[in-house]
């Protein structure tokens, strides 16, 4: 059997999802640009004020999609399939607008990818090493001739190398997720396959924090939570029961590893969310409901 081919940054294309995004999205692209062979921004139902915004992204050389808001998943899958219909490439580099890759990520993203595929191990995608200069959770590893690469227990989709025979396997993401949860589900899915998603090794990526709040105990900190909004909490609570129901009895270890963790995000922001916690009860329980019920797609409110 002949080895598999040298892999080469100008393999990878890049594909960002992208909803009224900030300025600071340019100067990434421009980064990003520097690390593979195309980039492809999937604007999904931005307003007009981003216009100008999207026209400086094609000048840099970037190729701007606009589409319908339909979520994370369905941007990219968009974006995923022009980059198959356009001259293909073996990996996709998945990634938010508000992320930013660090040196060398993509040539470590792919020095891990060439060390399992040399070994002949099967692996779903590489994520980050890190996000914001936090560890990435891990979940084992294997043991190779040319040193362990660890697997990532539920690696965030920004910063994924995403090989084109993953997508060929196990499909692309689920579109009636809409947010939340899609890279958690899409993990799964290629576990299901026995493609465990690898840790880059190096591969650090910086990305927004979005609302973060103090968690005081008589005026103490002992720590932060994620702020969302009630919408957003039942998109969570929702898109959680499902992979649950879906997927604990095939990988119960797993699925209860990543509700324990979920249950202590809901539990710090009923806490300490004071000025909405009423709404967000509600929002929890109207998405454990549609997630019992199997409900998918957008959610109205």
């Amino acid at each position: 059997m002949s080895p598999p081919p040298p892999l080469h940054p100008d393999r990878v294309a890049a594909v960002v999802a992208a909803l009224d995004p900030p300025a600071s999205l340019v100067d990434a692209t421009r980064e990003t640009l520097r690390q593979v062979g195309r980039v492809v921004v999937v604007d999904d139902g931005s307003g007009p004020a981003s216009a100008p915004l999207f026209a400086a992204l094609e000048d840099l050389g970037a190729e701007v999609l606009h589409r319908p808001n339909g979520g994370i998943a369905a941007a990219l899958n968009t974006g995923l399939e022009h980059v198959r219909r356009t001259g293909g490439a073996p990996y996709v580099l998945t990634l938010d607008q508000d992320s930013r890759l660090g040196p060398d990520y993509v040539v470590r993203a792919l020095a891990t990818a060439a060390r399992l595929e040399r070994a002949r191990v099967g692996y779903g995608v590489v994520a980050a090493e890190s996000y914001r200069g936090h560890r990435s959770p891990t979940d084992g590893g294997v043991d190779l001739l040319e040193g362990r690469v660890r697997w990532a227990f539920d690696p965030m989709q920004s910063g994924w190398l995403l090989p084109a025979r993953t997508v060929a396997a196990v499909g692309l993401l689920e579109e009636g997720l809409v947010i939340d949860a899609v890279d958690s589900e899409y993990t799964a899915r290629c576990r299901a396959h026995g493609l465990p998603p690898a840790v880059g090794e190096g591969c650090a990526l910086e990305h927004g924090q979005g609302e973060r709040r103090p968690a005081r105990v008589l005026g103490r900190a002992v720590g932060g939570f994620n702020r969302h909004s009630p919408l957003r909490v039942r998109y969570l609570t929702r898109n959680g029961t499902l992979l649950t129901r879906r997927y604990l009895a095939t990988q119960p270890r797993w699925v209860l590893r990543r509700l324990a963790t979920e249950t202590v995000a809901h539990l710090l922001r009923l806490a300490f969310d004071h000025e909405q916690r009423g709404a967000l009860v509600r929002a929890v329980v109207l998405g454990w409901r549609d997630g019992l019920l199997g409900r998918t797609g957008r959610i109205e409110g």
